[in-house]
């Protein structure tokens, strides 16, 4: 792979190596290029020679003496003559050095650039087994460079090609680029839950979720699709106050029913003081119980008016409701604690109580069998 190779030579300048433009068994001609930096004229940040090298016995090249051009004869001149494939390959690689400039200026030391075209031209001639024998001894730099091509890959604003390609792998190897990137992310939430344990930001909750929807969807055994977060469920009064927004209203994309979910944060508490032998529920988690059948009940009564908007693609038959608080493993220490949360919760008819640290167990098995799968 072609490379750019500078060197500084002060605070303003900058050695490049030769461009070769012609190559005899004993002779070369080659453009000495020099990245400056110009004060009159910015962009005109490149300079450089010409020059002609002669191969000694050892095999280096080295460069004609300096002709003065003051020592011209009347009647004498110089020709260089440039052949047009000459041309073409010394505006290319020129171009290149004036991109460097443009982005870094002077390059400080001695620093190496790939000339990103050749070195790409190269990679797609690679064949299949070099190219796995290469990121098999490179194991990191091959997870970067395909982290790289991926980022590229979805970011295309013409992605035809990249599904041409994926859809013309076999459907194993489909199945298992599906599987890794499935498996990727699910790691990365797991981290996330991880790091934030104990974090009692809601709002970084419900930005959470919102970004990683898939989450809420492994509370259901049917498909879900979440249609808004903090979504208006009616109960203003005629002096426009007094509304009521759910954390996340979503649906069964099959049969449009409403979901509505509220969350609380892991360090909510589930149960609060003992009564006799057992435990009440927490005063926060009994408010949210309430709270969301409040919702249930607004959207059913103002179901017609607000669904103006989505109009054949929610319905409200009967909305199921979902509560996420808490952390079971880290509060719940005791049986007659895990025997009260069970019972208040098992107890309830149309409201469904899940906690984090539940949630996230799930994405651990899911990563689990993914694992297995791959």
């Amino acid at each position: 792979m072609e490379e750019y190779k500078v060197v500084s030579t002060s605070r303003n300048s900058a050695e490049c190596d030769e461009i070769v433009l012609r190559t005899t068994s004993k002779s070369r001609l080659a453009f000495k290029p020099i990245i400056v930096n110009n004060e009159r004229v910015k962009n005109a940040s490149i300079k450089g020679y010409f020059v002609y090298q002669k191969k000694n016995d050892s095999g280096e090249w080295l460069e004609y003496k300096d002709l003065n051009l003051s020592d011209l004869q009347k009647g004498h001149w110089i020709k260089l003559e440039i052949k047009s494939e000459e041309l073409l390959h010394l505006v290319k690689d020129l171009i290149g050095l004036y991109k460097i400039h443009r982005k870094e200026g002077v390059p400080y030391g001695k620093t190496t650039y790939l000339k990103a075209e050749e070195s790409l031209n190269e990679l797609s001639k690679i064949s299949e087994e070099d190219l796995k024998n290469f990121f098999t001894l490179n194991k990191k730099a091959g997870i970067n460079v395909f982290s790289q091509l991926l980022n590229f890959a979805v970011k295309m604003e013409n992605a035809e090609q990249v599904v041409d390609k994926l859809e013309k792998l076999e459907i194993n190897s489909l199945q298992r680029l599906n599987s890794l990137i499935g498996l990727s992310n699910l790691k990365k939430n797991l981290e996330t839950w991880k790091e934030n344990e104990f974090n009692s930001d809601e709002e970084f909750w419900q930005s959470t979720f919102l970004n990683n929807s898939f989450l809420l969807s492994q509370i259901f055994s049917f498909p879900i699709v979440v249609i808004k977060g903090k979504a208006y469920v009616g109960g203003k009064t005629f002096e426009n106050i007094g509304g009521n927004f759910v954390d996340f209203l979503c649906k069964n994309s099959l049969s449009q029913n409403a979901v509505l979910i509220e969350i609380k944060t892991p360090t909510t508490k589930l149960l609060g003081d003992k009564y006799r032998s057992i435990y009440n529920v927490s005063e926060d988690l009994s408010g949210s119980l309430l709270q969301i059948s409040n919702y249930r009940y607004l959207l059913n009564k103002n179901f017609i008016s607000l669904n103006s908007d989505y109009e054949n693609e929610l319905s409200s038959f009967h909305p199921q409701c979902v509560i996420i608080a808490g952390n079971i493993s880290k509060e719940l220490q005791t049986e007659k604690q895990r025997k009260s949360f069970e019972l208040f919760r098992q107890s309830l008819k149309d409201v469904q109580i899940l906690s984090y640290d539940e949630l996230f167990k799930k994405v651990e098995s899911l990563v689990s069998l993914f694992e297995e799968g791959n």
